[in-house]
């Protein structure tokens, strides 16, 4: 959800940050005037407080660590030198980069920014940051729980007692020899089990099971037993001990952030492959926080790379060629007696175009339009015909390319990776797809907002106007556009409140009670927020849908 809301804020971050790399540019060339310095503290400052509110912590941080550096630049305690203005300049590059691998990967990848940050921590003469330190784990995730049975305060006491008990006799037997720790870490991992069996979904219980996860790694010897893990068992004996203590009331305790922040980087580290490890790593996403070498290289290449404001200026000029490639090859289709000859200054064009296409890395689109290339030499020197499915195959060859070059220009060098797979794109993937969705969705909008003043109409007068009789046709209009783009639960509660509306508006001619009038001018609010959702809002579609059934449910009660 947060990277969702990420668009609706990017386009003013991404002003600001284009003003700071400006003014920075500014101060480089005149560093006596300190002004345009001190303007770049305070829009970085702004990206700071709405990055914070998104929770984009890894974004945040880089963003406060320029800060500081500026500060501490204006302080004169920082020197102004090519190697600061260079590494300023290289943070301000790299977000707009890291906040569009935000807004379109939707994966956080902080360990890749772990360079630049000791960069500019460097400036300042701080100590570098330890990259576990930018471990930020979602802890909100739900973890699948055994079903338990509530037992009464003295009860549960009694049992976390013995439990308690257990754990100590393990952590104790794995503390005095930890070669030797084997028969204590069993022990300890059993009353891991037993703890969940009786705490059930209660907040708590994500110690014990991803605790479960990390001893069973333990075990199975992909993970070193170490004072990180042995520190982290003490303080686990205490949370146990507040259920001694306070029973059942324990059950709403949080699970301690470092805790379970720390637990949760040990699973991360954990080589082996067992069942509970595992799912712990599946369930809290650990394998995005602890990518390999080689993802975090590719990682840090694109946040080094072109923006996407760059590589649309290079689209745009790509886009011209693909016009006169498609002027050129219209033109030979449509004339009666079409010479070869024609198609010859296509060979040049395909070939810089490829040249441009291998610059930018897609090389799956590159080889695809050499094959083009061939082709139309094949033609021009008469070794293959010119007939019409040989060009249809041409220019469908060309469009698929076209396509990737769009999904470029909008996603830029984040979308390299998946276009280098494949040279097949699908219209659902290109922003042209997103264009007509938000087209056709603002129509059906307008159909919905035209139904609403003749329903009203209708409630005043109890006179039936033209408008009236054609609200049905403009609902079905909207249920038929959510039908094609296979929206069926949304068209199906649509279809039921067409229905109510021919048959109590239209034929019956009643004026529905107050409270179905309001269920049913709920029904229609929801389902154009629902629409919104479709031309992207960061509203749930789902809770939406779910509030227009409940109410719709009032509506059509008997």
């Amino acid at each position: 959800m947060k990277y969702s809301a990420l668009t609706w804020v990017k386009a003013t971050i991404d002003e600001s940050l284009k003003q700071t790399r400006q003014a920075l540019e500014q101060f480089v060339e005149n560093p006596s005037d300190t002004a345009p310095l001190q303007q770049c503290v305070l829009w970085l400052h702004e990206i700071y407080g709405a990055l914070k509110l998104l929770e984009l912590q890894s974004a945040a941080l880089l963003v406060e660590e320029l800060e500081l550096t500026i500060k501490t630049l204006l302080t004169g305690k920082v020197q102004s030198n090519e190697t600061t203005y260079d590494t300023l300049m290289r943070a301000l590059v790299q977000l707009p980069n890291y906040l569009d691998h935000l807004w379109i990967v939707q994966r956080d990848l902080p360990m890749a920014l772990t360079s630049l940050l000791n960069s500019l921590r460097s400036l300042r003469g701080q100590t570098a940051i330890n990259p576990s330190q930018l471990f930020m784990p979602d802890l909100s995730v739900v973890i699948p729980v055994p079903k338990v049975q509530k037992m009464p305060d003295d009860k549960l006491k009694e049992y976390m007692q013995k439990m308690r008990a257990a754990f100590q006799k393990g952590l104790t037997n794995i503390v005095k020899d930890p070669k030797q720790a084997e028969e204590g870490l069993k022990f300890v991992y059993q009353v891991m089990q037993r703890l969940q069996q009786v705490t059930g979904n209660a907040p708590i219980s994500k110690v014990w099971w991803v605790s479960e996860g990390v001893l069973e790694a333990v075990l199975q010897k992909g993970l070193e037993l170490n004072n990180s893990l042995l520190n982290s068992l003490k303080q686990i004996d205490a949370l146990i001990k507040q259920f001694v203590d306070h029973g059942n009331a324990a059950m709403n305790l949080a699970p301690p952030k470092p805790v379970l922040t720390n637990l949760l980087l040990l699973a991360g580290h954990a080589r082996s492959k067992g069942k509970v490890i595992t799912e712990v790593k599946n369930v809290f996403k650990l394998t995005d926080s602890f990518p390999g070498e080689a993802a975090l290289a590719n990682a840090r290449l694109i946040f080094a790379g072109p923006d996407i404001e760059l590589m649309k200026v290079v689209v745009t000029l790509l886009k011209d060629d693909f016009a006169r490639l498609e002027e050129t090859l219209d033109i030979f289709n449509r004339a009666d007696n079409p010479s070869v000859s024609e198609l010859s200054p296509l060979v040049g064009l395909l070939g810089d175009m490829a040249s441009t296409l291998s610059l930018l890395g897609l090389t799956a689109q590159t080889k695809n339009m050499l094959q083009q290339r061939k082709v139309i030499i094949e033609i021009t020197e008469g070794r293959k015909s010119h007939e019409l499915n040989i060009l249809l195959e041409i220019a469908t060859a060309l469009l698929k390319i076209s396509g990737a070059i769009d999904i470029l220009g909008v996603q830029g060098v984040h979308a390299r990776q998946r276009l280098q797979e494949s040279a097949d794109t699908q219209f659902w993937e290109t922003p042209q797809f997103g264009v007509v969705m938000g087209v056709v969705v603002d129509e059906a909008k307008q159909e919905l907002a035209q139904v609403i003043q003749p329903l009203v109409n209708f409630i005043d007068t109890k006179s039936q106007e033209d408008a009236l009789l054609e609200v049905p046709n403009r609902l079905k209009q909207v249920v038929g556009f959510l039908r094609i783009a296979a929206h069926d639960r949304a068209a199906k509660l649509l279809t039921h409140c067409t229905r109510y509306i021919e048959k109590v508006f239209i034929k019956e001619s009643t004026v529905p009670p107050l409270e179905k009038q309001k269920a049913l001018a709920d029904v229609l609010i929801s389902l154009e927020f629902y629409l919104d959702t479709l031309a992207g809002s960061p509203l749930d579609a789902q809770d939406i849908l779910d509030v227009t059934e409940r109410r719709l449910k009032v509506m059509l009660a008997a």
